[in-house]
C-alpha cells in the first residue's frame, strides 16, 4: 500500500473534496467548499486534515472545539470521508488519529462525533475505533 500523507487542508484541494462530499449525498460547490476551508485555515478553534494518497486526495475529516454549559468543553468531528474506492484501507482511522492528536494538542480530553441513524457501517467503524455511542437524538434545523 502507498504512504498516506495526513496534512492540513489547503484552498487547493476543493475540489477533490467536493468531489467525496458528493460521494455521501452532500451537494456542494467547491467555492463553498473552498470558502470553508479558508475560514477553517484562519480559525484556531477548527481544523481541516486531508490524507493524501499518491499526490491525490483520498479523504478528508474537519474537527471543531466545541463548549457546553452541561458538559463541558471537547472536540467534535463534523465531517469525515474517505474516497469509497479506499475505504477499508486504513485512511479513516489515520484521518480519525490525527483528530484525537489535534485535540490533545490544544488540551481538551474528549472527542465526540454525530452520525446518521442510516449509516450502520460508520458506527461499526467508530466503535472500533474506541468510541462508545453517548446517546440518541433528533437533528431539527431551520433555515433563516
Amino acid at each position: 500500500m502507498a504512504d498516506i500523507i495526513i496534512r492540513p487542508a489547503m484552498a487547493a484541494d476543493a475540489e477533490p473534496v467536493t468531489g467525496l462530499c458528493r460521494q455521501l449525498g452532500y451537494e456542494t460547490t467547491a467555492a463553498a467548499v473552498r470558502s470553508r476551508i479558508e475560514r477553517a485555515m484562519r480559525d484556531a478553534t477548527a481544523a481541516v486534515f486531508v490524507a493524501e494518497k499518491d499526490g491525490l486526495v483520498a479523504g478528508w475529516i474537519q474537527v471543531s472545539t466545541r463548549m457546553t454549559t452541561e458538559s463541558g468543553d471537547g472536540v467534535e468531528i463534523t465531517g469525515l470521508v474517505v474516497d469509497e474506492s479506499e475505504r477499508g484501507r486504513g485512511i479513516g482511522k489515520s484521518l480519525v488519529r490525527r483528530a484525537e492528536d489535534w485535540a490533545k494538542e490544544l488540551e481538551y480530553a474528549s472527542l465526540r462525533v454525530r452520525t446518521n441513524v442510516v449509516r450502520a457501517e460508520t458506527h461499526r467503524f467508530y466503535q472500533k475505533l474506541g468510541f462508545m455511542e453517548a446517546k440518541r437524538q433528533t437533528v431539527f434545523q431551520k433555515r433563516l
